[in-house]
C-alpha cells in the first residue's frame, strides 16, 4: 500500500547518532530528488553522478553533491536492474528488453538495441553486466547475448534451454549466470562457450565476486563459495528461508536477504551463519550494501534498515513513501536510495 508521507521519527533520528564511532555516517537526510515517477530501478553512481530509472523508462543522472539534474533520457518501459557504467557510458535496460548506451557526460544516446521479437521471451528483469568491451543480458527464453559495447552489435548467444531471470556478472575475465531451474553456469566472454558450472535446488541470483571466490544464492535457501580458479568449493550453507538476493561481500562476511524479510550475515571463510535480522516486511528486494561497519538493506515495505555489520543490530531506520524495490548506492560518506514513491534520497 502506498503511504503518503515521508516519515522520520524523532527516536530514530537520535539513533543515527548512536553509529558506532568506527563509521562517519550520521544518518541525516540530505537533498532529495523527485523524479516524478515510482524509481524501479537501482541506483548507480559514477564521476560525480547518481543515476537511477523510473517505471516509465526515464533514466535520470543528478549531480550527486547538489541532487540537482544533470540530465535525463526518456525511454518508454520500466526500466529495471542496476545501470552499468563503464568507458564513459552507461548502459541500461527497460523491461520489454530494450537496452540503451548513453552517454555519461550529458545522457545522449549512443546505442539502442530494440527488441527482437515481442513477447515474454525478450523480457529482461534485472539489468545488464558490462565486461571485456561487452554487454551481456540474459533473456527470459533463456538466451544470454553479448553485444559490443562500441556499437551494440550483437556477438554471440547462449542458450541454455532454461528460463533465465536473474542479470549475469561479468568479473575474472569470465561471465557467470544464475539459470532458473538451478543450474550456475560460467561462460567465456569472448566465445559465450561453457567453461564449467554447478547447480542448486532453486532459481539462482546474480552471482557475486571477490578475491577470487564466486559466490550464488538461490531460492531453495542455499549461499555458497567457489574457488574460481581450480573451481574447488569452499562451502554451501542453507540458511532457512528462500534467498531473494544476490550475496553482498564485504570484508569476511557475506550478506543476503530472504523471502521471508531476513537479513542473514555469513562468515566468508567457512559459510557459517553469524546473525540474522528480522525486517518483517516481506521480501527482500534489494541486495544488502555493506560500509563503515554498516549494512543498508531495503525493507519489503519501504523502510531502509541500517544494520551493525558485526552484531545485526539495528542502529537507524528511514522510511520513504512507498515500496523500495532497487538497491541503493553508497559513496563518499552517503546513501542514496531510491524509492517507487518517486525520490531518490542522500543520506549522510
Amino acid at each position: 500500500m502506498k503511504r503518503t508521507a515521508l516519515k522520520v521519527s524523532a527516536a530514530l533520528l537520535v539513533m543515527a547518532f548512536c553509529v558506532s564511532s568506527a563509521s562517519a555516517w550520521s544518518g541525516r537526510q540530505g537533498w532529495t530528488y523527485d523524479a516524478g515517477y515510482p524509481i524501479t530501478s537501482s541506483v548507480a553512481v559514477a564521476d560525480g553522478l547518481v543515476i537511477a530509472g523510473d517505471s516509465v523508462g526515464n533514466l535520470h543522472a543528478v549531480h550527486m553533491a547538489s541532487g540537482q539534474p544533470a540530465w535525463s533520457y526518456k525511454g518508454s518501459y520500466s526500466v529495471v536492474g542496476l545501470p552499468a557504467v563503464s568507458g564513459g557510458m552507461v548502459v541500461f535496460a527497460q523491461g520489454d528488453g530494450t537496452i540503451t548506451a548513453l552517454s555519461l557526460s550529458n545522457g545522449s544516446a549512443l546505442w539502442t538495441r530494440s527488441p527482437q521479437i515481442e513477447g515474454p521471451a525478450e523480457t529482461l528483469t534485472d539489468g545488464v553486466a558490462v565486461g571485456d568491451g561487452r554487454v551481456f543480458f540474459a533473456q527470459g527464453d533463456g538466451k544470454l547475448c553479448a553485444l559490443s559495447a562500441s556499437d551494440g552489435r550483437l556477438l554471440w548467444r547462449y542458450d541454455s534451454e532454461m528460463e533465465l531471470r536473474s542479470a549475469p556478472r561479468a568479473s575474472d575475465g569470465l561471465v557467470f549466470v544464475g539459470e532458473y531451474q538451478g543450474i550456475f553456469t560460467v561462460l567465456n566472454p569472448q566465445t559465450g562457450k561453457r567453461v564449467w558450472g554447478g547447480g542448486a535446488g532453486g532459481a539462482i541470483n546474480t552471482p557475486a565476486t571477490h578475491a577470487g571466490h564466486v559466490y550464488f544464492s538461490s531460492w531453495d535457501g542455499s549461499v555458497q563459495s567457489v574457488l574460481i580458479r581450480g573451481v574447488v568449493p569452499q562451502w554451501n550453507t542453507k540458511v532457512g528461508d528462500p534467498v531473494t538476493t544476490p550475496p553482498s561481500v564485504e570484508g569476511d562476511r557475506v550478506f543476503v536477504g530472504t523471502a521471508n524479510g531476513q537479513v542473514v550475515a555469513l562468515s566468508r571463510a567457512k559459510g557459517e551463519v553469524l546473525w540474522r535480522f528480522d525486517t518483517r516486511g516481506g521480501t527482500v528486494a534489494g541486495t544488502p550494501v555493506a560500509a563503515e561497519g554498516l549494512v543498508f538493506v531495503a525493507g519489503g515495505q519501504g523502510t531502509l534498515f541500517v544494520l551493525d555489520a558485526a552484531s545485526g543490530a539495528l542502529r537507524f531506520n528511514f522510511e520513504t513513501g512507498n515500496v523500495i524495490s532497487g538497491t541503493p548506492a553508497y559513496s563518499g560518506g552517503i546513501l542514496f536510495l531510491g524509492s517507487e514513491d518517486g525520490k531518490i534520497y542522500a543520506i549522510r
